[in-house]
């Protein structure tokens, strides 16, 4: 019994199968282990993959952060200077982040502009003035010792800070800007743009082109006698380029692109009446007082100003048309309607609502008989933009401000019920424009005031003396240029037309050429940006063209001015006997 109970005890441990099955027990213990490990790695990469990556980097603070980098350089790595201080130096990296983030991202212009605001509030990066002495000084600095008399400087740096961040919105430009919405809402709600856009395609409407060349026409009639172009593009011609749009059926959610290029012929149309007449534009006449303290055999009054930009003027008027066309994507789309037609001629009648024909001219004669006799609305509506068109004509001798002028107007209107207040309140258009333009004119100006407008202006000159570059054309496409950093073509000119013409000065520039081309580029420049000019900023409003293809147009006209200017242009002045 114990030999069998001993052999058995054997026989437990020293069996084959037996070990092989204790073996086999271990190694599960280690795939158990093994696949426990392998179950986290796969959980954590699970937790990975749901991550939603391509939200994260497409979300407003992710594409917001190229822009604060850019910002943050600038403020925290440029050196203050005698001629570029703390203060300019912020103004300037706030000013520049949010034209990279208008460019690069999709961020309402409101918030961008609010938020820089809230920031140059908070860090008091604005300029205030010391009682005692009258002087500008930086509003970080208020309260601090003035080095020169020893005394404190006696400003309080927190709240003027504040007062000077809504500066701008008490600018008369912006509440033009203001009033010409509401002008065009009025021509909307009485449907008076409407019947004009109408009557302009059954006049015009057999191409698309022609309702083109009738917006540029317009604005070259229009631009000598009203001289702000804001009232003008805003006030009168928009509105009725709007409804133009709307009648052909384009909006910006269904067939954009009839209403955008309509859009930007009415805006860069715009720009170039501005520029052909000295009373094209009320910043216009600055650049004349200048030139005449700087350089004593120049006169350019309205008679050298028109004469000079005639030729280079009506080029790059009648060429906007074609160029629009080609920019906006009709080019490609007539050629692929083209090839349609050709293969499938039945289908000719589908393609008719994309450009207006003869269809569509007896359509618009169809849609006029339907809506009758003028209504006592729309006559209310024809009186005052008559009454507003005259005193704009006759402000030298009236001395009313084009802006008073549109309020009164608008006034008008709300009293003899043409327009409701509602009408006004749910103008949200208005209400956006006003307050990021607004925005932007702070800056500008407060740009200029700090002395970062100047510093740059000084930088480009002394680097074309340094350089040994022709100061003429560097000088002008510099100034032309520069009208990028400004919402307001008034602010752009006030601040760097002097600089450059006294850089021209020093460096010998020939001095008719170079008062001419500045004189032209100051409203020409403005093409670039959709902030540059209220008017531009009406244009974009409606959404027809993205921000992004605005400036790629911009540019792409920049271009075009000025190699019109600084060849046909120069070429003319030539013969004019300018260059003597």
């Amino acid at each position: 019994m114990s030999t069998g109970n001993r052999y058995r005890t054997i026989n437990v441990y020293s069996s084959p199968a037996r070990a092989l099955n204790s073996s086999s027990n271990a190694t599960d213990e280690c795939t158990a282990l093994l696949g426990n490990n392998n179950r986290e790695i796969s959980s954590n990469k699970s937790i990975m993959q749901r991550i939603p990556w391509s939200k994260i980097t497409q979300s407003q603070p992710a594409t917001l952060l190229p822009s604060i980098a850019i910002g943050a350089i600038i403020w925290f790595c440029t050196p203050v200077s005698e001629d570029l201080t703390q203060t300019a130096i912020r103004i300037l990296a706030v000013f520049v982040s949010c034209i990279f983030a208008l460019i690069t991202t999709s961020v309402d212009t409101s918030l961008l502009v609010l938020t820089a605001l809230t920031l140059l509030s908070l860090t008091h990066s604005f300029q205030c003035e010391d009682k005692l002495t009258g002087d500008s000084v930086e509003c970080r600095l208020c309260g601090s010792e003035n080095p020169l008399t020893g005394d404190d400087y006696q400003c309080n740096g927190a709240k003027e800070s504040f007062h000077h961040s809504l500066e701008g919105f008490s600018s008369s430009v912006v509440w033009l800007i203001f009033a010409a919405f509401h002008l065009g809402k009025a021509v909307e709600v009485t449907q008076l743009g409407r019947r004009i856009s109408l009557l302009m395609i059954k006049m015009f409407g057999k191409r698309i082109m022609g309702l083109a060349y009738a917006i540029v026409i317009s604005e070259l009639l229009l631009a000598p006698v009203v001289p702000s172009n804001t009232a003008r593009g805003g006030g009168i011609v928009h509105p009725i380029v709007h409804a133009i749009a709307t009648t052909l059926g384009s909006t910006p959610t269904h067939d954009p692109k009839v209403g955008a290029y309509l859009m930007l012929v009415g805006n860069h149309a715009n720009l170039v009446s501005a520029s052909m007449y000295l009373t094209g534009m009320a910043a216009n006449p600055i650049v004349l007082v200048k030139s005449s303290q700087l350089f004593s055999g120049v006169n350019f009054d309205f008679l050298t100003w028109l004469t000079g930009s005639i030729v280079p003027g009506l080029v790059c008027a009648l060429s906007l048309p074609i160029l629009l066309h080609w920019a906006s994507g009709l080019s490609s789309d007539k050629k692929k309607q083209n090839d349609e037609e050709s293969s499938s001629p039945t289908d000719i009648s589908n393609t008719t609502s994309k450009f207006p024909n003869d269809g569509i001219v007896k359509h618009a004669q169809t849609e006029l008989d339907r809506m009758g006799p003028m209504s006592a609305k729309e006559w209310q509506l024809c009186v005052v933009l008559l009454m507003c068109l005259c005193l704009w004509v006759t402000s030298s001798y009236t001395k009313l401000d084009a802006t008073l002028v549109a309020l009164i107007g608008i006034v008008a209107l709300l009293h003899m019920g043409t327009l409701t207040w509602k009408d006004i309140s749910k103008n949200t258009s208005a209400w956006d424009t006003l307050f990021w333009l607004g925005g932007f004119i702070t800056m500008a100006h407060q740009l200029s005031d700090a002395g970062a407008s100047t510093f740059l202006g000084h930088r480009i000159s002394n680097m074309i003396d340094q350089f040994g570059l022709p100061p003429v054309p560097f000088l002008a496409i510099s100034y032309f240029l520069t009208t990028f950093m400004f919402s307001s073509l008034s602010a752009h000119i006030v601040a760097f037309v002097g600089t450059f013409l006294d850089a021209g000065h020093a460096l010998g520039a020939q001095p008719m050429i170079l008062t001419a081309l500045l004189a032209y580029f100051g409203a020409l420049g403005g093409c670039m940006t959709n902030y540059s000019t209220g008017m531009a900023a009406m244009y974009y409003a409606p959404g027809y063209v993205s921000r992004s293809k605005w400036f790629i147009i911009g540019f792409q006209l920049a271009l075009f001015y000025l190699v019109i200017y600084f060849t046909i242009g120069t070429g003319w002045w030539r013969l004019l006997g300018w260059w003597n």
